[in-house]
């Protein structure tokens, strides 16, 4: 998959390990395991790639959020993509 940050800091997240601005500072665990969801996104070709793996729960979204997927980093955080 080919993997686009949509917001800044999500990126820095992923490229520094930490966001510059503390209202998106994350504890490490929480980074660690965004930083391994990423990288595995982007190893597998497509989304049914991602549905093997059932750590990640992943799901595609409905009501306001039709047309958008997410798989778990956590228990309280996911992604979301397209």
């Amino acid at each position: 998959m080919i993997v686009i940050f949509e917001k800044e800091y999500l990126q820095e997240l992923y490229v520094a390990g930490k966001a510059s601005d503390p209202k998106h500072w994350y504890q490490p665990k929480v980074v660690s395991k965004y930083l391994k969801v990423i990288n595995l996104m982007k190893q597998v070709d497509n989304v049914q790639g991602l549905a093997k793996y059932g750590s990640l729960h992943y799901e595609k979204l409905r009501g306001d959020k039709e047309g958008l997927s997410s798989v778990r980093v956590d228990r309280k955080y996911r992604i979301e993509f397209e």
